[in-house]
């Protein structure tokens, strides 16, 4: 039976959708948190949620990670701990687009919507497995509305997030439609410190050759990867499948790991800055493609 490691933290709520369905195709699935996250601007966030959107003008939302859901969601609390009267404001957020990559992050707003008066947020764009096919369908989305001089839209976002979405919605060719984005940082994050330990752990209690190891994000291979050279071997991208990445002698005893990724930006990172052979790339950060993506990978071999 293969084990695979995900580098990511596990769903809070049982059973993980990730290890469940990888489990029910006879895979040994293990969730490590790699990241610890501190929310930032809450309060800034606490006043734009009281306002509502028409303070701003606001005619969307862009949400493209759990971390900012729990941001909004925190806030959100707050606020009605302190006794705000926020309930017609929370319910206009539900007039207005919210677009999310995929549906972890859909699903991640559920505890933010039960919040506004019982009324469902307008959710949009989940199909979307990464922020640029997020972006062009926000641009399919606008075109299909009301011509606006201008248009626009909160963007929450972590200390690491990428320009693709801005780059994509600012381009020439798409000024006429009047996008502006009002970027708000709501959290950062930094390397766990737990992980090493854990790892270690996990590595004593399993006693297996047979690894999968699942990359997330950019930011959390950086951070992982020295982690995981002490305890395996890795095939450099450039090499033959019999050529492996060994720095001594002594890493011979290390078990080959086999690299899957989630996204084309991840896999990129992989492979250009890490000089990593990918083994698997799931197209959308979703469990069903990445069973998908390791299963293709693996038809014929012993689970």
């Amino acid at each position: 039976m293969s084990n695979i490691l995900l580098l990511r933290s596990p769903s809070e709520t049982a059973p993980d959708p990730y290890e469940r369905m990888l489990e029910h195709a006879s895979y040994s699935a293990h969730s490590i948190s790699v990241l610890e996250t501190s929310f930032t601007d809450l309060q800034n966030l606490q006043n734009l949620i009281a306002a509502g959107p028409d303070f701003k003008d606001y005619v969307g939302v862009i949400i493209t990670s759990k971390r900012s859901c729990e941001a909004l969601t925190t806030a959100t609390k707050i606020l009605s701990d302190k006794g705000s009267h926020s309930g017609p404001s929370l319910i206009a957020w539900t007039k207005v687009p919210f677009y999310v990559v995929g549906k972890g992050t859909a699903s991640a707003l559920g505890e933010f919507q039960a919040m506004c008066g019982g009324n469902s947020l307008d959710l949009r764009g989940e199909i979307a497995g990464t922020g640029e096919q997020l972006a062009h369908f926000i641009l399919g989305d606008l075109k299909t509305g009301h011509p606006r001089e201008r248009r626009r839209m909160l963007y929450l976002t972590g200390d690491k997030n990428r320009d693709t979405i801005p780059n994509i919605l600012s381009s020439e060719e798409e000024k006429r439609l009047g996008i502006e984005l009002d970027p708000i940082q709501v959290y950062e994050t930094r390397g766990s410190s737990t992980f090493g330990s854990e790892l270690g752990s996990l590595l004593q209690q399993t006693k297996s050759d047979d690894w999968w190891i699942i990359f997330f994000a950019p930011s959390s291979t950086a951070f992982t990867y020295p982690f995981l050279q002490q305890h395996f071997r890795f095939t450099n991208c450039t090499s033959t499948p019999t050529e492996q990445v060994t720095s001594s002698a002594s890493d011979a005893h290390k078990p080959l790991a086999r690299v899957g990724a989630i996204g084309r930006v991840t896999s990129t990172y992989l492979e250009e800055e890490l000089m990593l052979r990918i083994d698997a790339v799931a197209s959308k950060p979703t469990p069903e493609e990445l069973l998908a993506a390791i299963s293709g990978r693996t038809t014929g071999q012993d689970l």
